[in-house]
């Protein structure tokens, strides 16, 4: 078996900060009351399954963290991730 290369992990680790630090202004913008913690987890996560689904379906990255990963769809994904679950918290 083979593992992920060097490289891939190391886009998937761009796009992660890339998605929490738009996850945590997601969560601002939604909410005062928002969890620091939980807007910037769930921005990570949400800029890891953009940036993801949207190297699978084939989009080509408009700005790119390498290996297929867009930094765009990251913070795209981030944002909205950590905007839902700020607002859901009110």
């Amino acid at each position: 078996m083979t593992g992920i290369d060097d490289a891939t992990i190391q886009a998937v680790i761009l796009v992660a900060i890339t998605g929490a630090i738009s996850g945590l202004m997601g969560g601002m913008l939604a909410s005062t009351r928002s969890s620091l913690f939980g807007s910037t987890l769930l921005g990570a996560i949400g800029g890891i399954a953009g940036a993801a689904i949207l190297r699978i379906s084939g989009a080509q990255p408009f700005i790119d963290a390498g290996q297929g990963f867009s930094y765009l769809y990251a913070a795209i994904g981030g944002l909205v991730l950590g905007f839902s679950v700020a607002a859901s918290n009110r």
